[in-house]
């Protein structure tokens, strides 16, 4: 194919977009959320200041839409929120970029900033300013948070047979029953029953995010509803509310799967009962964001290549869990710590002298019996499928 040349004939002006975006970041990220980070790069030469209802018009899109894509650059270690002495957002931080082998040494833990009162005990590391006298404090308008905190997940209640009877002249409702009866390939239990009206009446999911989930499951590989029902809770938490946030929220966990399969070097395209499992347990449980779970299993690759599995990286996040690790940084001094030690016992082991041999000296760690266990809870499992 020949060769084209990209010139312009007049004097517009440009922004400059990093490549490692292009040729990293972009990739994974939905549409929008790119829409909006290449408008906030143009926005760099624009002097005057700016709302997120400003942005959102521009896009023809919600705040909540505009609050999404933020969200998901922090989380990418692309954006940092700054935020005045009195905890209110002031300003969105464009940070610089890097190849995924090389990340910069920045802030991962973005859960931390993403609610205006982690932003205020956070105070002592940012300029502190006086907050101005309000003349009139009645007219001031209230503030709302930009990114809220998770809702409070209503209790389940007891369903009476009148409540399960009544609900068969609910047309939506008929056709999530038939639609979970089909997919899921099973007749629906009692408790089951219990389980879609929870998700129906009480979490309040209308058909399309409902239709949506059992779609999601079923992708999954996970045809139950106690699994359905706890990712229905998780997607409440997050104020999922619609089918295009719940797409969104999806692509997200299918990004991390995808990181995590390119470390081991996977080449399938679903993952196993298992591995959502331990998806979940590691983004919701333990707390770990998307980079530091792609590199325990990066670590995990390097420790062991060719046979590092899921059960072996859970054993280094429980490990940095119990260990208290949130960011890059903390990572890098528990490494720093382990390699003190074991220099330490080496040079322990030199100095006994004697007969005994290394082997015979050497103590096996508790980290060591815990990834062993994981091993054979893995293979219990492989041979259950």
């Amino acid at each position: 194919m020949k060769q084209i040349t990209i010139s312009t004939e007049n004097c517009e002006t440009y922004s400059s977009i990093s490549n490692f975006f292009i040729d990293y970041y972009m990739t994974e990220a939905n549409g929008e959320f790119v829409k909006v980070y290449l408008y906030l790069v143009r926005l760099l030469n624009k002097e005057s200041n700016i709302t997120v209802a400003q942005i959102a018009d521009h896009f023809n899109l919600t705040e909540n839409d505009i609050c999404r894509a933020i969200k998901y650059w922090i989380g990418k270690d692309v954006l940092r929120l700054n935020y005045d002495g009195r905890g209110q957002l002031s300003g969105i931080v464009l940070l610089p970029l890097s190849a995924p082998h090389r990340q910069a040494d920045g802030g991962w833990d973005a859960i931390s900033i993403l609610s205006i009162q982690d932003a205020k005990s956070e105070e002592a590391k940012v300029t502190k300013q006086e907050a101005p006298a309000v003349k009139h404090p009645e007219k001031q308008a209230s503030i709302t948070p930009l990114f809220p905190k998770e809702r409070e997940v209503p209790e389940k209640p007891k369903f009476s047979k009148e409540a399960v009877e009544d609900k068969q002249h609910d047309e939506d409702w008929a056709d999530i029953v038939y639609q979970v009866e089909t997919l899921f390939a099973k007749t629906i239990s009692p408790r089951d029953m219990e389980t879609l009206l929870y998700i129906y009446d009480t979490l309040h999911f209308d058909v399309a995010l409902f239709e949506y989930l059992i779609e999601y499951c079923v992708m999954l590989n996970h045809k139950n509803c106690r699994y359905m029902e706890a990712v229905a809770i998780g997607w409440y938490k997050e104020n999922i509310t619609t089918l295009t946030e719940a797409k969104e929220n999806s692509q997200m966990v299918t990004g991390l799967l995808k990181s995590i399969y390119k470390e081991l070097g996977i080449r399938r395209s679903y993952p196993t009962n298992m591995e959502m499992d331990f998806i979940d347990k590691w983004t919701r449980t333990l707390g770990f964001s998307d980079e530091l779970v792609t590199l325990a299993a990066r670590k995990a690759s390097l420790t062991r290549p060719g046979s590092a599995n899921f059960p072996y990286i859970n054993g280094i996040l429980e490990d940095w869990h119990k260990n208290k690790v949130e960011t890059l940084q903390d990572v890098e001094a528990l490494d720093a710590t382990h390699a003190k030690k074991q220099a330490q016992e080496k040079a322990d082991r030199k100095n006994a002298g004697g007969n005994i041999s290394s082997f015979q000296n050497f103590k096996q760690t508790k980290t060591d019996d815990q990834l062993a266990e994981m091993e054979q809870l893995f293979i219990k499992q492989v041979g259950k499928n």
